[in-house]
């Protein structure tokens, strides 16, 4: 029999060792489950398909190109898939459709966008004794995806940000800025605010004068959102004075890996602004130990990401956010030798004691050709490590996967290769 409960999930035929295309693998009775249909999906569904050769049901509510004619993912598209009542009727489904099948096989669920862990989250009870659920419960997840209490521990743990103002609905226009413009824009709670969407709505806005500020802010309210917003001084700098990090937290609420990387290129099309392109791993023990210390403190558990800027003024590395899943580069953690998969497994499902490690090698990452790397980032050292590091083997690209190369698939990656010189070129201008 299965048995379910804090400490996991457990099967009595857990696991064995199979070899999986000339690939020594351990082969599990697990089926992973994600949400969304993006790179991030993909990446964890590869880095599962890695360590156990298994396929993820991916659920979304619409295709991504991404992970179209995919080897490694059984899709299904569900069109209100964020509604409570759809998630709970599918997720039921899923649960009795497997359990039928093999009542020994353990059902692991990830969301991989913030308002698929949200939803998680709140039905956490739900969703218990049918699935790992690797996730904190809504409190832990509160205190840091609502940004008004978020900078508040970023003080209490010394961690740098920039001057910020929470902007409340009832202030209207009467408010003053303690720091000077261009300032950048954004809600306290992104997941509410994506629900009110608009013509012109941006994840982020950068605003350069008051005039322009006030009837964004009032364009915003009138469109639905009611909760908080924040307004930050803007952090002059570019792509490559950009920081991410990914922590994995373990069930015991106890950090187990940390890897911190150097975002040197982001995107630049208007939906792909702030979207990680290439990445560098580099290391700030103080950093990664206070962001550390912040999430066990809390009680948060499973994947988290989170975004920095360097502020050439301060000379500090400053804070923006903290989300509650893997970021879009983790691939890079996969790559660099810290299987994400096998993190959730070994503890989820094998319950094993995890090592800490503070991950503190050379590695790079990209999901854009490596021509374009060569050619975008501003800093010729940055460029000659990437080179170098690439030359060395110490390269990883999301998307391309060996045991993933159908026609359709490498052609569409092929053209998407072609597109991103086109649109580089477009927005800036080489």
């Amino acid at each position: 029999m299965q048995k379910a409960g804090e400490n996991g999930i457990m099967s009595d035929r857990v696991w064995d060792i199979i070899y999986y295309g000339g690939n020594k693998v351990e082969k599990l009775n697990i089926q992973p489950i994600m949400m969304a249909s993006d790179i991030n999906v993909y990446s964890v569904a590869r880095a599962y398909h890695e360590q156990y050769g298994v396929k993820t049901l991916m659920l979304a509510r619409n295709p991504g190109a991404v992970t179209n004619d995919s080897k490694i993912l059984i899709p299904r598209y569900i069109p209100d898939l964020d509604e409570t009542e759809v998630f709970r009727r599918v997720m039921k489904e899923i649960y009795e459709e497997y359990k039928e099948k093999d009542p020994s096989k353990i059902l692991i669920l990830h969301g991989n966008a913030d308002h698929y862990v949200r939803l998680i989250v709140e039905n956490k009870d739900y969703l218990k004794d049918m699935f790992v659920v690797p996730y904190s419960d809504k409190k832990a997840l509160d205190n840091i995806v609502l940004k008004a209490t978020f900078y508040g521990l970023c003080e209490k743990y010394g961690l740098d940000f920039a001057n910020t103002l929470v902007y409340t609905p009832d202030m209207g226009m009467d408010f003053t800025l303690d720091f000077d413009f261009p300032v950048v824009l954004k809600p306290s709670d992104s997941v509410k605010y994506n629900k009110h969407s608009f013509e012109g709505q941006h994840k982020v806005y950068f605003i350069k004068e008051r005039k322009k500020l006030e009837e964004t802010i009032k364009q915003i309210y009138d469109n639905g959102y009611d909760d908080k917003m924040i307004i930050q001084e803007m952090v002059e700098g570019a792509d490559d004075s950009i920081y991410d990090m990914h922590v994995y937290v373990g069930k015991d609420h106890k950090v187990k890996l940390i890897n911190f990387g150097n975002v040197i290129l982001e995107e630049h099309t208007p939906k792909g602004i702030g979207s990680n392109a290439a990445t560098i791993t580099t290391y700030d023990r103080d950093i990664m130990s206070k962001v550390g210390y912040l999430l066990e403190d809390i009680g948060y558990e499973g994947w988290a990401d989170a975004d920095f800027k360097y502020d050439k003024k301060r000379d500090k590395i400053l804070i923006f956010e903290i989300n509650i899943r893997q970021g879009r580069s983790n691939y890079r953690i996969t790559g660099q030798g810290y299987n994400l998969a096998k993190y959730i497994v070994e503890d989820y499902v094998l319950n094993k004691p995890i090592k800490p490690e503070y991950a503190n090698s050379d590695f790079c990452w990209s999901v854009v050709p490596k021509g374009i790397v060569y050619k975008y980032v501003r800093d010729p050292e940055k460029v000659k490590k990437f080179k170098k590091l690439v030359s060395e083997g110490k390269y990883c690209n999301s998307l391309y996967y060996d045991k993933d190369r159908g026609f359709k698939r490498m052609l569409y990656l092929r053209l998407r290769d072609m597109n991103m010189y086109r649109k580089y070129k477009r927005y800036l201008g080489k």
